[in-house]
């Protein structure tokens, strides 16, 4: 198949959430009739409700940055599918793509699965294929759902990272923080390495009887190690463990997410990877993460975040109320299987107009749902024309959040 044949049949296998399944055995007889090419590299598995993406680019920076071949796999997509499967820092071409997508389709015709293979399934195994083929080093896998059962979880992982937990997906991983918890613990495997961010505290006991059942060396990320140093336009300097950094990425929770990633390294040298000082902070310094509290433009100020869960959306206010000026405008869609009504009142005291928009997808919100949170929000179907009418208000901050599909959108057509 070439490229737009390849984007045709993962439109027809059909969308990545409402067809979504748990279970690891599809794309283990997937992998197997493909040789195993995930067990050619050693891999690292992230798994979190916020700040995976940011920590998977921060370990990637590194890696290019001190000559480690590294590959990532992160989810969603913002314009284009290869997106997610990156090696060497750049997404794979889609000449690359569309060759191991192929291979992965014919797999799936040659085995005559019991259930067909997802969306999600099919880009797991060619993000491994695509990383076998180029030789990687050390593969960077962002979990897509839970862990426990996410496709990614057929690895060995040299090191597990548990980032901060909070409720998200609910109608999958259970309605409580304790249940989403033992999902993503799952990553956590017999006698492995792992390291955890900052939780709550019933998040963190479920990390640490989990960690003490598989006998899992586990270590916490210590906020009494980081100190914060200065902040300039929202990009933050802090000290970690004796190192200064200065980082690119704007927000302040950027700072768990690369001393995260910074004690990764620490850890990663008892399995024979290692990086020099110099060059870790030189890595942690240059990452950059479209999508994430992502600034466009000055005049007006316009910011891009993928903010779709209360502790992410939480962050972005955050930085808006530090770092921006009023009047601030939002353009805003979300998916239907998300709960934005916890962050509500804090959206609406910190935008002055809010535009609601919608996307050609099965799970985004109805605008008119969207109104029973933002009654005062102004209908815009189309996001570009929502956008448009944004830039031509007195706003000082314009702001696109709500969904990395909405910012995708904004993306595709930005000039």
């Amino acid at each position: 198949m070439n490229y737009d044949e390849c984007l045709a049949y993962l439109d027809r296998v059909g969308s990545e959430v409402l067809t979504m399944k748990f279970g690891l055995e599809t794309t283990r007889e997937l992998l197997k009739f493909l040789g195993d090419p995930h067990l050619e590299y050693a891999s690292i598995l992230i798994a979190g409700t916020n700040g995976k993406g940011s920590v998977a680019c921060f370990l990637d920076s590194v890696c290019v940055t001190s000559g480690i071949r590294s590959g990532v796999y992160t989810s969603p997509h913002l314009i284009k599918p290869e997106e997610r499967i990156v090696v060497d820092g750049l997404p794979v071409t889609s000449q690359v793509f569309a060759n191991c997508i192929t291979r992965v389709a014919e797999a799936v015709n040659c085995l005559q699965l019991p259930s067909n293979p997802t969306y999600f399934e099919i880009l797991t195994a060619t993000a491994f294929l695509c990383f076998a083929e180029h030789d990687v080093e050390l593969a960077i896998l962002e979990v897509g759902m839970g862990g426990r059962l996410d496709s990614t979880n057929v690895v060995n992982p040299v090191l597990s990272i548990l980032t901060p937990v909070g409720l998200d997906h609910q109608m999958f991983l259970g309605n409580s923080l304790e249940a989403v918890a033992t999902e993503k613990a799952g990553i956590l495997h017999e006698t492995g390495l792992a390291l955890m961010g900052l939780q709550r505290s019933e998040v963190r006991r479920v990390f640490v009887r989990e960690a003490t059942r598989k006998r899992v060396k586990l270590l916490q990320l210590d906020s009494s190690d980081i100190q914060y140093k200065s902040s300039t336009a929202g990009k933050y300097t802090f000290e970690f463990h004796g190192t200064e950094y200065e980082l690119s990425m704007c927000g302040c929770h950027q700072i768990e997410n690369a001393s995260l990633a910074s004690q990764a390294f620490e850890l990663l040298s008892s399995c024979g990877i290692s990086v020099s000082k110099a060059l870790l902070t030189q890595g942690i310094e240059k990452a950059c993460c479209d999508g994430r509290i992502q600034i466009l433009s000055h005049d007006p100020i316009i910011v891009l975040d993928g903010a779709h869960n209360s502790d992410a959306v939480n962050n972005l206010v955050q930085f808006l109320t530090e770092h921006t000026q009023e009047p601030r405008t939002l353009i805003f869609s979300m998916m239907k299987d998300k709960d934005m009504t916890p962050v509500g009142e804090l959206v609406m005291a910190c935008f002055q107009d809010i535009y609601l928009t919608s996307m050609s997808s099965d799970r985004v919100a109805s605008i008119r749902e969207m109104n029973g949170l933002f009654p005062s929000g102004i209908p815009v179907a189309d996001p570009l024309v929502a956008y448009s009418r944004a830039l031509n208000t007195s706003a000082k901050t314009v702001v696109v959040a709500g969904s990395f599909y909405l910012v995708g959108e904004i993306l595709k057509n930005f000039e």
